[in-house]
């Protein structure tokens, strides 16, 4: 079988995700339902395996890659029974890393109770017997080419071998089926033996093989463990080496903070001072201002005062002689008005004097009058 024929060869396919046909480089196709689906690395990376009708979520997807992807996602590893390395996917718990035996064993034990784990469970032991039927064996014989040894599986023990068919007309003598018969037992025998052989030669190897990866792990063990011990030596000396710095960086910061602090209450003290200082300085010459003050407020009040007093003493005189012209135009006014009482009485009594004239004189006319009436009569009598 050449190794175009292969599944990390192949390049005629199309994806049923996008429009991309050919040459897919990196295809995944389902083990159920084969090439009818198929999707490119970008589709299946991107989510687009859907399930339909025929083919189900929970259906294996194998990973196919060309020559030059394979290289390139495998460079270095060689090709298992002829194909890339398989990694499964769980349908139930999407769970990335599986073999087909362990995604088997896994969903034996965590997914059992689910209702498609016995449908998938069918299709990992399909897988199973189809891997043991057939065995390929591949060989790097030169660079950039591969060949393939396939090696079919045993016959099955109870399967009935069809006879031929006796020739008609041939006498056959009982010694000639004897000697069938024997030669037939001695093939019998020398299969056995064959199959005994071969399955020894297998369990040796499988012994082999058991014992090579026994010592392997075990080699890979104590390697491990001694780059363990080894890098927890260096991380304990790298970490008592980080603590001593740490420690003499501590200690340096912790004496720069002692200077500092130092330094601190020095400058602090020397402020003190200085403050102190700058206070009795302030009082001193507080003081002598408040001196000043007072000199000044009594300078001024002493001006101030006699100023007050002039004032007062202007304004009193204002008021004497507002009061004295205002007496003596009282004064004028109640002279001008005594004098016209005066004048009005004058005139009142010369009204009184010229009135008790003229009744003098009307009382003389009177009495004259009445004389004058007297005489004649007493003259008569």
């Amino acid at each position: 079988m050449s190794s175009n024929e292969s599944n990390a060869t192949q390049e005629i396919s199309k994806c049923l995700g996008c429009k991309a046909h050919g040459n897919l480089g990196r295809r995944y196709e389902c083990i159920v339902c084969g090439e009818s689906v198929t999707y490119c690395g970008d589709c299946y990376d991107g989510g687009k395996n859907v399930p339909n009708d025929k083919h189900k979520y929970y259906h294996p997807m194998k990973a196919i890659y060309n020559q030059d992807f394979f290289e390139l996602y495998f460079l270095g590893e060689e090709m298992v029974n002829g194909e890339a390395p398989q990694s499964y996917k769980c349908a139930f718990c999407d769970e990335l890393g599986f073999t087909a035996e362990e995604l088997q064993l896994h969903v034996l034990e965590k997914h059992s109770g689910h209702s498609d784990a016995p449908q998938l469970l069918d299709i990992l032991e399909q897988m199973k017997e189809q891997q043991k039927a057939t065995e390929i064996r591949c060989q790097e014989k030169s660079r950039g080419g591969l060949s393939y040894e396939v090696i079919l599986a045993e016959p099955a023990p109870n399967v009935a071998v069809p006879k031929r068919p006796v020739t008609p007309g041939k006498n056959v003598s009982a010694e000639e089926i004897e000697q069938k018969l024997k030669a037939a037992e001695e093939r019998r025998i020398s299969l056995e033996a064959r199959k005994m052989a071969e399955i020894s030669i297998k369990l040796a190897k499988v012994e082999e093989a058991t014992r090579k990866k026994d010592e392997i792990t075990n080699e890979f063990i104590t390697q491990t463990k001694e780059q363990l011990e080894s890098k927890m030596e260096n991380h304990v000396e790298k970490r008592e080496a980080i603590i001593s710095d740490m420690k003499e960086k501590l200690k340096i910061h912790a004496q720069e903070i002692e200077k500092t602090r130092e330094t601190l209450e020095q400058q602090k003290a020397n402020e003190q001072k200085a403050i102190e200082e700058k206070l009795k300085t302030a009082q001193a010459l507080r003081d002598e201002n408040i001196k000043k003050m007072l000199n000044r407020l009594k300078e001024h009040n002493t001006i101030k005062i006699a100023e007050i007093k002039t004032q007062n003493n202007q304004l009193e005189n204002q008021k004497l002689e507002e009061k004295a012209r205002i007496i003596e135009n009282k004064l004028y006014t109640a002279e001008q008005n005594r004098e016209k009482e005066l004048l009005k009485k004058i005139e009142k009594a010369q009204q009184l004097e010229r009135r008790a004239e003229v009744v003098r004189q009307n009382k003389a006319q009177t009495q004259d009058m009445d004389g004058q009436q007297q005489s004649p009569i007493a003259s008569s009598g």
